[in-house]
Protein backbone atom coordinates (compact mmCIF):
# COMPACT_ATOMS: atom_id res chain seq x y z
CA UNK A 1 0.00 0.00 0.00
CA UNK A 2 2.68 2.51 0.97
CA UNK A 3 4.42 2.02 -2.38
CA UNK A 4 1.38 3.57 -4.09
CA UNK A 5 1.82 6.80 -2.11
CA UNK A 6 4.02 9.55 -3.48
CA UNK A 7 5.64 12.68 -2.08
CA UNK A 8 3.65 15.89 -2.41
CA UNK A 9 6.91 17.57 -3.43
CA UNK A 10 6.96 15.59 -6.69
CA UNK A 11 3.85 17.40 -7.90
CA UNK A 12 4.12 20.99 -6.68
CA UNK A 13 6.42 23.96 -7.08
CA UNK A 14 6.82 27.16 -5.12
CA UNK A 15 5.67 30.45 -6.63
CA UNK A 16 7.08 33.80 -5.58
CA UNK A 17 5.35 36.64 -7.39
CA UNK A 18 5.47 39.88 -5.43
CA UNK A 19 2.92 42.67 -5.64
CA UNK A 20 5.55 45.07 -6.98
CA UNK A 21 3.12 47.03 -9.15
CA UNK A 22 0.61 47.28 -6.29
CA UNK A 23 -2.10 46.15 -8.72
CA UNK A 24 -3.65 43.67 -6.25
CA UNK A 25 -5.29 45.14 -3.16
CA UNK A 26 -7.35 42.23 -1.80
CA UNK A 27 -5.37 41.05 1.25
CA UNK A 28 -6.38 37.64 2.62
CA UNK A 29 -5.36 35.37 5.46
CA UNK A 30 -5.96 31.65 5.90
CA UNK A 31 -8.50 30.37 8.39
CA UNK A 32 -7.66 27.38 10.60
CA UNK A 33 -10.47 25.60 8.73
CA UNK A 34 -8.50 26.03 5.50
CA UNK A 35 -10.16 28.75 3.51
CA UNK A 36 -9.13 32.27 2.60
CA UNK A 37 -10.65 35.08 4.63
CA UNK A 38 -10.16 38.86 4.72
CA UNK A 39 -7.02 39.67 6.71
CA UNK A 40 -7.36 41.52 10.02
CA UNK A 41 -3.68 42.50 10.10
CA UNK A 42 -2.82 46.15 10.64
CA UNK A 43 -1.14 47.16 7.38
CA UNK A 44 -0.73 50.88 8.10
CA UNK A 45 2.75 51.85 6.93
CA UNK A 46 3.35 48.38 5.47
CA UNK A 47 5.07 47.98 2.13
CA UNK A 48 2.42 46.04 0.21
CA UNK A 49 4.87 45.50 -2.67
CA UNK A 50 6.46 42.73 -0.59
CA UNK A 51 3.23 40.76 -0.36
CA UNK A 52 2.79 37.69 -2.54
CA UNK A 53 0.20 37.31 -5.28
CA UNK A 54 -1.94 34.16 -5.32
CA UNK A 55 -3.72 33.42 -8.59
CA UNK A 56 -6.78 31.25 -9.15
CA UNK A 57 -5.80 27.58 -8.85
CA UNK A 58 -2.77 28.28 -6.65
CA UNK A 59 -2.31 27.43 -2.96
CA UNK A 60 -1.02 29.35 0.03
CA UNK A 61 -0.09 27.94 3.42
CA UNK A 62 1.20 29.10 6.79
CA UNK A 63 3.71 26.61 8.21
CA UNK A 64 4.63 28.63 11.31
CA UNK A 65 2.29 27.32 14.04
CA UNK A 66 1.43 23.74 13.07
CA UNK A 67 2.91 22.40 16.31
CA UNK A 68 0.71 24.70 18.37
CA UNK A 69 -2.54 24.40 16.40
CA UNK A 70 -2.08 20.80 15.26
CA UNK A 71 -3.40 21.91 11.87
CA UNK A 72 -1.74 23.25 8.75
CA UNK A 73 -3.62 26.30 7.44
CA UNK A 74 -3.57 25.78 3.69
CA UNK A 75 -6.08 26.96 1.11
CA UNK A 76 -6.74 26.77 -2.62
CA UNK A 77 -7.66 30.04 -4.32
CA UNK A 78 -10.82 29.87 -6.43
CA UNK A 79 -11.14 33.62 -7.03
CA UNK A 80 -9.46 36.56 -8.67
CA UNK A 81 -5.90 37.50 -7.75
CA UNK A 82 -5.33 38.10 -4.04
CA UNK A 83 -2.30 38.92 -1.93
CA UNK A 84 -1.07 37.16 1.18
CA UNK A 85 1.59 37.73 3.80
CA UNK A 86 5.21 37.35 2.63
CA UNK A 87 5.54 34.85 5.50
CA UNK A 88 3.23 32.42 3.67
CA UNK A 89 4.27 29.88 1.04
CA UNK A 90 2.56 30.08 -2.33
CA UNK A 91 2.68 27.02 -4.56
CA UNK A 92 0.93 25.36 -7.49
CA UNK A 93 0.49 21.94 -9.05
CA UNK A 94 3.11 21.40 -11.77
CA UNK A 95 0.95 19.26 -14.09
CA UNK A 96 -2.82 19.29 -13.61
CA UNK A 97 -3.13 16.34 -16.02
CA UNK A 98 -1.46 14.25 -13.31
CA UNK A 99 -2.71 15.86 -10.08
CA UNK A 100 -5.99 17.75 -9.80
CA UNK A 101 -5.58 20.78 -7.47
CA UNK A 102 -9.08 20.20 -6.02
CA UNK A 103 -8.13 16.61 -5.25
CA UNK A 104 -4.95 17.81 -3.51
CA UNK A 105 -7.03 20.27 -1.47
CA UNK A 106 -9.30 17.40 -0.43
CA UNK A 107 -6.23 15.55 0.84
CA UNK A 108 -5.20 18.62 2.84
CA UNK A 109 -8.64 18.64 4.49
CA UNK A 110 -8.22 15.17 5.99
CA UNK A 111 -7.62 14.94 9.74
CA UNK A 112 -4.93 12.35 9.05
CA UNK A 113 -3.02 14.87 6.95
CA UNK A 114 -2.96 17.35 9.84
CA UNK A 115 -1.80 14.65 12.26
CA UNK A 116 0.99 13.77 9.86
CA UNK A 117 2.01 17.41 9.46
CA UNK A 118 1.95 17.88 13.23
CA UNK A 119 4.18 14.81 13.68
CA UNK A 120 6.85 16.40 11.47
CA UNK A 121 6.95 19.53 13.65
CA UNK A 122 8.54 17.59 16.54
CA UNK A 123 11.91 18.52 15.05
CA UNK A 124 11.18 22.25 15.30
CA UNK A 125 11.19 23.78 18.79
CA UNK A 126 8.99 26.64 17.53
CA UNK A 127 6.36 24.26 16.21
CA UNK A 128 6.90 25.16 12.56
CA UNK A 129 6.73 22.74 9.66
CA UNK A 130 9.78 22.82 7.39
CA UNK A 131 9.04 23.12 3.67
CA UNK A 132 11.07 19.99 2.99
CA UNK A 133 9.03 18.04 5.53
CA UNK A 134 5.80 19.34 4.00
CA UNK A 135 6.98 18.12 0.61
CA UNK A 136 7.84 14.72 2.10
CA UNK A 137 4.26 14.08 3.20
CA UNK A 138 2.77 11.42 0.95
CA UNK A 139 -0.57 11.03 -0.76
CA UNK A 140 -2.16 8.55 -3.19
CA UNK A 141 -2.10 9.73 -6.81
CA UNK A 142 -4.55 7.55 -8.76
CA UNK A 143 -5.53 8.20 -12.36
CA UNK A 144 -6.81 11.67 -13.14
CA UNK A 145 -10.22 10.11 -13.91
CA UNK A 146 -10.42 8.67 -10.38
CA UNK A 147 -9.36 11.98 -8.92
CA UNK A 148 -12.06 13.82 -10.86
CA UNK A 149 -14.71 11.35 -9.71
CA UNK A 150 -13.72 11.93 -6.09
CA UNK A 151 -13.74 15.71 -6.59
CA UNK A 152 -17.17 15.57 -8.26
CA UNK A 153 -18.69 13.49 -5.45
CA UNK A 154 -17.24 15.83 -2.82
CA UNK A 155 -18.40 18.95 -4.68
CA UNK A 156 -21.98 17.69 -4.91
CA UNK A 157 -22.11 17.36 -1.12
CA UNK A 158 -20.28 20.63 -0.57
CA UNK A 159 -22.65 22.50 -2.88
CA UNK A 160 -25.67 21.08 -1.07
CA UNK A 161 -24.28 22.28 2.26
CA UNK A 162 -23.61 25.72 0.75
CA UNK A 163 -27.17 25.82 -0.56
CA UNK A 164 -28.51 24.95 2.89
CA UNK A 165 -26.34 27.66 4.45
CA UNK A 166 -27.67 30.23 1.98
CA UNK A 167 -31.26 29.20 2.72
CA UNK A 168 -30.59 29.46 6.46
CA UNK A 169 -29.07 32.90 5.96
CA UNK A 170 -32.13 34.12 4.05
CA UNK A 171 -34.49 32.64 6.66
CA UNK A 172 -32.59 34.37 9.46
CA UNK A 173 -32.72 37.67 7.60
CA UNK A 174 -36.48 37.25 7.22
CA UNK A 175 -36.89 36.45 10.92
CA UNK A 176 -34.93 39.52 11.99
CA UNK A 177 -36.87 41.70 9.57
CA UNK A 178 -40.15 40.54 11.15
CA UNK A 179 -38.69 41.13 14.62
CA UNK A 180 -37.67 44.70 13.75
CA UNK A 181 -41.03 45.52 12.22
CA UNK A 182 -42.85 44.45 15.38
CA UNK A 183 -40.48 45.38 18.19
CA UNK A 184 -37.90 47.93 17.06
CA UNK A 185 -38.81 51.58 16.69
CA UNK A 186 -36.73 54.62 15.86
CA UNK A 187 -39.18 56.95 17.57
CA UNK A 188 -38.56 58.24 21.08
CA UNK A 189 -40.49 56.29 23.72
CA UNK A 190 -42.19 57.99 26.64
CA UNK A 191 -41.09 56.80 30.07
CA UNK A 192 -44.52 55.30 30.73
CA UNK A 193 -43.97 52.88 27.84
CA UNK A 194 -40.55 51.55 28.69
CA UNK A 195 -39.51 48.61 30.77
CA UNK A 196 -36.37 46.66 31.61
CA UNK A 197 -35.29 43.33 30.20
CA UNK A 198 -35.35 41.57 33.57
CA UNK A 199 -39.14 41.77 33.42
CA UNK A 200 -39.24 39.54 30.36
CA UNK A 201 -36.30 37.14 30.55
CA UNK A 202 -34.20 35.31 33.08
CA UNK A 203 -30.48 34.77 32.73
CA UNK A 204 -28.73 31.56 33.72
CA UNK A 205 -31.97 29.95 34.97
CA UNK A 206 -31.65 27.20 37.56
CA UNK A 207 -31.43 23.67 36.15
CA UNK A 208 -30.44 20.46 37.89
CA UNK A 209 -27.58 18.40 36.51
CA UNK A 210 -25.62 16.15 38.86
CA UNK A 211 -21.86 16.32 38.80
CA UNK A 212 -20.15 13.56 36.77
CA UNK A 213 -23.39 12.82 34.92
CA UNK A 214 -22.67 12.16 31.24
CA UNK A 215 -24.34 14.95 29.30
CA UNK A 216 -24.16 16.93 26.09
CA UNK A 217 -21.45 19.58 26.25
CA UNK A 218 -21.26 22.60 23.94
CA UNK A 219 -18.02 24.60 23.85
CA UNK A 220 -17.37 28.10 22.62
CA UNK A 221 -15.89 26.69 19.39
CA UNK A 222 -19.28 25.10 18.66
CA UNK A 223 -20.97 28.50 18.52
CA UNK A 224 -20.71 30.62 15.38
CA UNK A 225 -22.16 33.89 14.16
CA UNK A 226 -25.24 32.11 12.82
CA UNK A 227 -28.14 30.56 14.68
CA UNK A 228 -27.12 26.93 14.92
CA UNK A 229 -24.79 24.93 17.16
CA UNK A 230 -22.17 23.30 14.95
CA UNK A 231 -21.14 20.45 17.25
CA UNK A 232 -21.05 18.97 20.72
CA UNK A 233 -19.50 16.13 22.70
CA UNK A 234 -20.68 13.81 25.44
CA UNK A 235 -18.73 14.08 28.69
CA UNK A 236 -19.08 14.04 32.47
CA UNK A 237 -20.62 17.23 33.80
CA UNK A 238 -17.93 19.15 35.66
CA UNK A 239 -19.62 22.52 35.98
CA UNK A 240 -20.42 25.38 33.66
CA UNK A 241 -23.60 26.79 32.20
CA UNK A 242 -26.72 24.59 31.99
CA UNK A 243 -29.43 24.92 29.38
CA UNK A 244 -32.17 23.15 27.44
CA UNK A 245 -33.96 23.43 24.11
CA UNK A 246 -35.29 26.89 23.20
CA UNK A 247 -32.70 28.67 25.35
CA UNK A 248 -30.37 31.25 23.81
CA UNK A 249 -26.61 31.12 24.45
CA UNK A 250 -24.81 34.46 24.45
CA UNK A 251 -21.02 34.65 24.62
CA UNK A 252 -20.04 36.92 27.50
CA UNK A 253 -16.31 37.20 26.90
CA UNK A 254 -14.07 39.30 24.64
CA UNK A 255 -13.75 38.91 21.66
CA UNK A 256 -16.46 36.25 21.22
CA UNK A 257 -19.28 38.65 22.07
CA UNK A 258 -18.04 41.30 19.65
CA UNK A 259 -17.68 38.62 16.96
CA UNK A 260 -21.36 37.72 17.33
CA UNK A 261 -21.19 34.26 18.90
CA UNK A 262 -24.82 33.55 19.80
CA UNK A 263 -26.91 30.39 19.36
CA UNK A 264 -30.47 29.15 19.63
CA UNK A 265 -30.57 25.72 21.30
CA UNK A 266 -32.54 23.15 19.33
CA UNK A 267 -30.24 20.12 19.16
CA UNK A 268 -31.25 18.37 22.40
CA UNK A 269 -33.76 15.65 23.15
CA UNK A 270 -37.03 16.65 24.80
CA UNK A 271 -36.40 17.36 28.48
CA UNK A 272 -32.63 17.00 28.09
CA UNK A 273 -30.36 19.31 30.09
CA UNK A 274 -27.00 20.11 28.57
CA UNK A 275 -23.86 21.84 29.78
CA UNK A 276 -21.69 24.46 28.17
CA UNK A 277 -18.81 26.85 28.58
CA UNK A 278 -18.74 29.03 31.68
CA UNK A 279 -18.41 31.92 29.22
CA UNK A 280 -22.01 31.56 28.03
CA UNK A 281 -24.91 33.56 29.43
CA UNK A 282 -28.06 31.46 29.11
CA UNK A 283 -31.13 33.57 28.24
CA UNK A 284 -34.70 32.31 28.60
CA UNK A 285 -38.05 34.05 28.18
CA UNK A 286 -40.44 34.30 31.07
CA UNK A 287 -44.15 33.50 30.76
CA UNK A 288 -45.74 34.66 27.47
CA UNK A 289 -42.33 35.57 25.99
CA UNK A 290 -41.40 33.68 22.86
CA UNK A 291 -37.99 31.96 22.90
CA UNK A 292 -37.62 33.19 19.33
CA UNK A 293 -37.95 36.78 20.52
CA UNK A 294 -35.19 36.18 23.07
CA UNK A 295 -32.87 34.95 20.34
CA UNK A 296 -33.67 37.90 18.07
CA UNK A 297 -33.11 40.32 20.94
CA UNK A 298 -29.69 38.74 21.58
CA UNK A 299 -28.87 39.46 17.92
CA UNK A 300 -30.22 43.02 18.02
CA UNK A 301 -27.43 45.55 17.44
CA UNK A 302 -28.68 47.92 20.16
CA UNK A 303 -28.77 45.16 22.74
CA UNK A 304 -25.34 43.90 21.74
CA UNK A 305 -23.90 47.41 21.92
CA UNK A 306 -25.29 47.72 25.44
CA UNK A 307 -23.83 44.36 26.45
CA UNK A 308 -20.42 45.23 25.00
CA UNK A 309 -20.39 48.66 26.68
CA UNK A 310 -21.01 47.04 30.07
CA UNK A 311 -18.07 44.64 29.89
CA UNK A 312 -15.69 44.76 32.83
CA UNK A 313 -12.29 43.28 33.57
CA UNK A 314 -8.72 43.63 32.41
CA UNK A 315 -7.94 44.15 28.74
CA UNK A 316 -8.34 40.93 26.76
CA UNK A 317 -10.34 39.23 29.53
CA UNK A 318 -13.42 41.40 29.74
CA UNK A 319 -16.78 39.85 30.49
CA UNK A 320 -20.44 40.80 30.66
CA UNK A 321 -22.24 40.16 33.95
CA UNK A 322 -25.81 39.01 33.55
CA UNK A 323 -27.02 41.58 36.11
CA UNK A 324 -26.27 44.32 33.58
CA UNK A 325 -28.50 42.66 31.01
CA UNK A 326 -31.49 42.74 33.36
CA UNK A 327 -31.29 46.56 33.37
CA UNK A 328 -31.44 46.93 29.60
CA UNK A 329 -34.21 49.43 28.74
CA UNK A 330 -36.64 48.50 25.96
CA UNK A 331 -40.19 49.31 24.87
CA UNK A 332 -42.89 47.69 26.95
CA UNK A 333 -43.91 44.39 25.35
CA UNK A 334 -47.28 44.08 23.62
CA UNK A 335 -48.19 40.44 24.28
CA UNK A 336 -50.54 40.27 21.32
CA UNK A 337 -47.62 41.25 19.08
CA UNK A 338 -45.49 38.67 20.86
CA UNK A 339 -47.98 35.91 20.05
CA UNK A 340 -48.23 37.02 16.43
CA UNK A 341 -44.45 37.09 16.15
CA UNK A 342 -44.08 33.61 17.61
CA UNK A 343 -46.68 32.08 15.29
CA UNK A 344 -45.19 33.81 12.24
CA UNK A 345 -41.56 32.81 12.75
CA UNK A 346 -42.15 29.35 14.24
CA UNK A 347 -42.16 27.58 10.83
CA UNK A 348 -39.03 29.53 9.83
CA UNK A 349 -37.15 28.39 12.93
CA UNK A 350 -38.28 24.82 12.26
CA UNK A 351 -37.06 25.03 8.66
CA UNK A 352 -33.66 26.27 9.86
CA UNK A 353 -33.48 23.34 12.28
CA UNK A 354 -34.26 20.93 9.44
CA UNK A 355 -31.60 22.45 7.16
CA UNK A 356 -29.01 22.30 9.94
CA UNK A 357 -29.81 18.62 10.51
CA UNK A 358 -29.41 17.92 6.80
CA UNK A 359 -26.08 19.72 6.69
CA UNK A 360 -24.73 17.80 9.69
CA UNK A 361 -25.55 14.52 7.94
CA UNK A 362 -23.92 15.79 4.77
CA UNK A 363 -20.80 16.70 6.75
CA UNK A 364 -20.56 13.06 7.80
CA UNK A 365 -20.74 12.05 4.14
CA UNK A 366 -17.98 14.56 3.33
CA UNK A 367 -15.84 13.04 6.07
CA UNK A 368 -16.41 9.56 4.65
CA UNK A 369 -15.39 10.70 1.17
CA UNK A 370 -12.19 12.23 2.56
CA UNK A 371 -11.43 9.08 4.58
CA UNK A 372 -11.88 6.91 1.50
CA UNK A 373 -9.28 8.85 -0.49
CA UNK A 374 -6.63 6.66 1.05
CA UNK A 375 -8.15 3.63 -0.71
CA UNK A 376 -7.45 5.23 -4.07
CA UNK A 377 -3.76 4.56 -3.44
CA UNK A 378 -4.27 0.80 -3.22
CA UNK A 379 -4.00 -1.29 -6.37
Amino acid sequence: MRSEFKRIGEFIRKINVRNTQLNVTKLMGINIDKFFMPSVANTVGTDMAKYQIVKKGQFACNRMHVGRDKRLPVALSRQEDIIVSPAYDVFEVIDQEILNPEYLMMWFLREEFDRNAWFYTDADVRGGLAWEDFCNIRLPVPSIIQQEKAVKAYKIIDDKISLNNNIIKKLEETIHCIYKQLFVTNKSISKSKVSILGRYIETNPQLSLKRNTVSTYVGMKDITTTMGITGFIKRDFRGGSKFQNNDTLLARITPCLENGKTAFVDILEDGEIAAGSTEFIVMRGKENISPYWVYCLARDKNFRSYAISSMVGSSGRQRVHEEYLDEYVLPEIDYNKMEDFHNTVDPLFKMIKLKNKQSKKLLIVKSIILSNLVKLGVK
